[in-house]
This record gives structure tokens, C-alpha cells and sequence, in this order.
């Protein structure tokens, strides 16, 4: 592999960072650049400070029912100031790492806004430093989305980023989106003691998730006192008071609803800072900029990876494409693949998916579903976590494994071996026939996958 002698990397998030340290491995002389905190996003705004907050919610619910085990500790007091803080200094030990990590491979990092001035030429904008490159990557991240309904700038709408730097913990919130970021923030609050209601415009909570693991998730979140309201279409939004108030239509009526606070959690947008694609000739589509299979743009030396590409706008995508952009970059021949990204949304019970629902899989051939609930698995019942299960989807003829869908518990961990089986084009029968250790949650992905092969063994 033939290597450039010089690489730019625009944007230190997700993809950005993991390019950058890519390119270096390989040889190159880097040159990152960064305006704002390093991790982007997923380590300061999106991933990880959602994930402490998440914690926090699920140590006050094992608090609130280690009773059942024989533990008195009565209810938790959750101290808000002491979680926020425990969040910032997770995210900002994150970010040193992030840091030490770039400067152990010499990468030389331009705390400055960059603007890209055509293949191989950036500006450092705050000193007017030229920079010239052989390869440009670029890895400008994303932003929240914005809905066009009235009133919700004036009515004092939250977005993510306003969300995460919240002061004080609201006695109640109605959250605009029922997504994974709209399911894990309404798991923040009302984990944390808030009453929190949910209106999402789709059919079903988690669009786009297996319906019926969808199902069983808006059934949890409806048992723990979260109001989810799906086909609601917001039609304006207004302050009253020291309330907000959000008028909607769901199943044909009008109503409204009142709370402390009004979250956004509509999704994200790409964004170009510094970079004019009108001006430079570069091809976008739909707001993201358009890249290939190899993470190259329409410019000659100049690559894409992570939020700004559009499509899945998930970490571990990001990541894979700003290394594949970073190899390639450097005369490789890399290209991404996209038949086995994991899906995660880190509630209570976890939900975590890969390959297609059992929907979209009937629409393809015949298949076989095989299921086993968690109340099967000897861990689970120890552990108190019986609730959900594992869904296995084959092709009816060959058994390869077509997707994989967990609720319950550890499903975000044990969706690894949904990735891996379906990467290395499995079949139900050599996952079934894997040993697995017991007693561990990861047996129900086994029974799911006997159940397809013989029939399962804890199941009647």
C-alpha cells in the first residue's frame, strides 16, 4: 500500500479522531483540527454523558428494589447536582484520553475552525494558516434537528445539547420524538423522579425497530409510568406560564399536553462548517455530503466518514467509516459494509438489534423466527431481569441468520455476538450449537437460535 505523505483531518469526533490515529499507524505526517472540546458528539454531548445519566437512573432503581434481595436501603435520594457533576467528569476524563492518545502519535492538533479551500488546501481560520495535504478528510459531525413547529423557540424548547446541560432535574417534561435518543432521555427523567411524556409521529415507539420488540418496549415504558403517545403530530407549541404546552393530534382528536420542560428529540442533521459545497464543486445529498463505498467524495483527495455522510448516524459507524476513510486516503482499497450494524437504545429493559426485523425479512422470502424469553434464563431470574426476550430471524431454506433482536437485559453487550455470528454468515444451527457459559444472559441468544435448531431447552 502506497502511503501520502500528508493527511488533514477535519473534526475531532467519532470519526475524525480514530482517522486521524489511523492515518498515523500508517505512516503519515497528521494534521487534526478541531474548534471545540475533542471526542465531538458521541463523547461530549451525545454517547457518553447520556450513558452516565442512564446509570445514575438505573443505581436509584436497584436501590429502590434491592428489598427483593434481602437489602434494606429504603428510597434513593438522587442528589441532581452530584449526577450532573459525576457526568462531566467521566466525559472529561474521556476527553484526555481522547488527547493523549492523539499527541502519543504525533498527530499535530490546530485548535481552530477549519475551511476546506479545495482538495488538499485548508485554512486555519483564526490565524490564516495555509495548510496543504495529499488527502483531506473530512468529519464535521452532525447537529440536532430542529422541527418546523411554531411556538417552540419562544415557548423555550431544549434541544440534546441543552438537555445534557441541564441545572436542575424538571418536575415534568414532554419529549417531541420517540426514538432511541426520546426513549433514552425519558428514561433519564423519569429513572431520576420526573414525569415525563412521550409524543412520537410514527406508528410505533423506536421507528424502524422489530414491531414487535418495538411493542414490548412501549409496553415497559408505559409500566414504568412514562406516557408514550405514537401518530402524534405536533402542530404548535406555546409557554404558559412557567409551563410549556404542546397541542397535538393522535387517533384523529386534538389535545394538548402540559410539563416544566419541552425536549426536542427529533434526530440530528450533517453540518459542513467551513465547508461551501456550491463553491467547491462537492456533491451532497439530502444535507450529507455524498460519498462512495470507499468514503470518497466527488473531489479528487478529499474523503468523508461518521455524522456528515448521513445514513446511520451512529459511533461505531462513524468510527469504521473514518478508518476506512483514513486507508483509503492512503492508497487502500478499503470498503465499507454496512449488512451488520448494531442498533442499541440503552433503557430499562436495553434494547439492541442487528440485520433486518422480522417485517422487512418477510418481505425478502421465507423465514423462520426463533424466540426465547429471558424468563428462561437462569441468570436473569437470579438477577431479577426476566423481562424481554431474544429474537432470532433466518432464511427458511439455509438458516443463515437475517437479524437478531434482544430486550432485556445486557442486550447492548450481547448484541456483539448477534454482529459477529451475522459477519461471519452464521446459521441458527452453529450459533445454537456454540457453547455458551452458564449461568449468563448470552444462553438466551443460544436457546433462541436452539429453538430454531432442534428446539430449545429451557423452553416448554
Amino acid at each position: 500500500m502506497s502511503s501520502a505523505k500528508k493527511v488533514i483531518v477535519i473534526g475531532g469526533g467519532i470519526a475524525g479522531y480514530p482517522a486521524a490515529i489511523k492515518a498515523a499507524r500508517l505512516g503519515a505526517q497528521v494534521t487534526l483540527l478541531e474548534k471545540a472540546d475533542m471526542g465531538g458528539t458521541c463523547l461530549n454531548w451525545g454517547c457518553i454523558p447520556t450513558k452516565s445519566l442512564l446509570h445514575a437512573a438505573e443505581v436509584a432503581h436497584t436501590v429502590e428494589n434491592a428489598a427483593a434481595f434481602g437489602i434494606r436501603a429504603g428510597k434513593p435520594q438522587v442528589d441532581f447536582p452530584v449526577v450532573m457533576k459525576r457526568k462531566d467528569q467521566v466525559v472529561a476524563q474521556l476527553r484526555k484520553g481522547v488527547e493523549s492518545l492523539v499527541a502519543a502519535k504525533k498527530i499535530e492538533l490546530i485548535r481552530e475552525e477549519a475551511r476546506l479551500l479545495g482538495p488538499g488546501a485548508v485554512l486555519a481560520a483564526a490565524s490564516g494558516r495555509e495548510l496543504t495535504a495529499d488527502a483531506v478528510i473530512l468529519a464535521t459531525g452532525s447537529a440536532p434537528a430542529m422541527p418546523p413547529i411554531p411556538g417552540l423557540e419562544k415557548a423555550g424548547a431544549w434541544d440534546s445539547n441543552d438537555f445534557l446541560a441541564m441545572k436542575t432535574l424538571p418536575a415534568s417534561a414532554v419529549i417531541i420524538g420517540g426514538g432511541v435518543i426520546g426513549v433514552e432521555f425519558a428514561q433519564i427523567l423519569a429513572g431520576l423522579g420526573a414525569k415525563v411524556t412521550v409524543l412520537e409521529m410514527m406508528d410505533q415507539v423506536a421507528p424502524g425497530l422489530d414491531r414487535e420488540i418495538a411493542g414490548l418496549l412501549a409496553n415497559a415504558l408505559n409500566g414504568q409510568g412514562i406516557e408514550v403517545i405514537t401518530g402524534a403530530t405536533v402542530s404548535k407549541a406555546a409557554k404558559q406560564g412557567r409551563q410549556k404546552r404542546l397541542h397535538y393530534q393522535a387517533g384523529g382528536e386534538q389535545a394538548q399536553v402540559k410539563a416544566d420542560c419541552l425536549i426536542v428529540a427529533a434526530g440530528r442533521k450533517p453540518v459542513t462548517p467551513g465547508v461551501d459545497p456550491d463553491k467547491l464543486g462537492l456533491a451532497m445529498e439530502n444535507g450529507a455530503i455524498k460519498v462512495d463505498a470507499r468514503m470518497a467524495t466527488s473531489l479528487p483527495g478529499v474523503w468523508a466518514a461518521g455524522d456528515v455522510v448521513g445514513g446511520a448516524m451512529l459511533a461505531h459507524v462513524a468510527l469504521a467509516e473514518g478508518e476506512c476513510a483514513a486507508v483509503n486516503a492512503l492508497g487502500g482499497q478499503r470498503r465499507m459494509d454496512y449488512r451488520a450494524v448494531p442498533s442499541c437504545i440503552y433503557s430499562r429493559p436495553e434494547v439492541a438489534s442487528v440485520g433486518l426485523g422480522e417485517e422487512a425479512a418477510r418481505e425478502k422470502g421465507d423465514i423462520k423466527v426463533g424466540r426465547f424469553s429471558f424468563a428462561g434464563c437462569g441468570k436473569a431470574v437470579v438477577s431479577q431481569n426476566t423481562e424481554g426476550l431474544v429474537k432470532v430471524i433466518t432464511g427458511a431454506q439455509h438458516g443463515e441468520i437475517l437479524g437478531v433482536h434482544i430486550i432485556g437485559p445486557r442486550a447492548t453487550d450481547l448484541i456483539a455476538e448477534g454482529v459477529l455470528a451475522m459477519g461471519l454468515e452464521c446459521t441458527a444451527e452453529e450459533l445454537a450449537h456454540a457453547m455458551h457459559p452458564h449461568p449468563t444472559y448470552s444462553e438466551a441468544l443460544m436457546e433462541a437460535a436452539l429453538s430454531l435448531a432442534g428446539g430449545a431447552v429451557h423452553m416448554p
